[in-house]
């Protein structure tokens, strides 16, 4: 599953987490909680504040934090028109190989098909 805002507001609704809560435990602000959800990345501070708070956030609703970190910041990044530097962490560099296999693979059952 990629993990974008919409989607984690609607599993936090489905948990029945109030966003109070969750500003409560992890002493973000509930204005900042509300921009994660709704991808308003322009009212971060920084793409280090984005970046904490979704774990933060994530952690909360006890989810896969690099996974959720992973994705909110791939989305942070194609808006803000940059990409990262960093490697990638071993798991994504899996699911890009697995990606890449998987096409490799129907492009190899459709030449045989043909």
């Amino acid at each position: 599953m990629a993990y974008r805002g919409k989607s984690l507001k609607a599993l936090r609704e489905t948990k029945q987490i109030q966003l109070r809560r969750i500003a409560n435990e992890t002493r973000i602000g509930m204005a900042y909680l509300e921009d994660l959800e709704e991808e308003r990345f322009d009212r971060f501070p920084g793409k280090f504040y984005f970046k904490s708070f979704a774990r933060a956030y994530a952690r909360s609703l006890e989810l896969d934090v690099d996974q959720v970190t992973s994705d909110l910041q791939l989305a942070y990044e194609d808006w803000s028109g940059e990409r990262s530097q960093e490697p990638m962490t071993p798991r994504a560099e899996r699911r890009s190989e697995a990606g890449i296999l998987h096409r490799i693979a129907g492009l190899v059952r459709g030449a045989e098909e043909a």
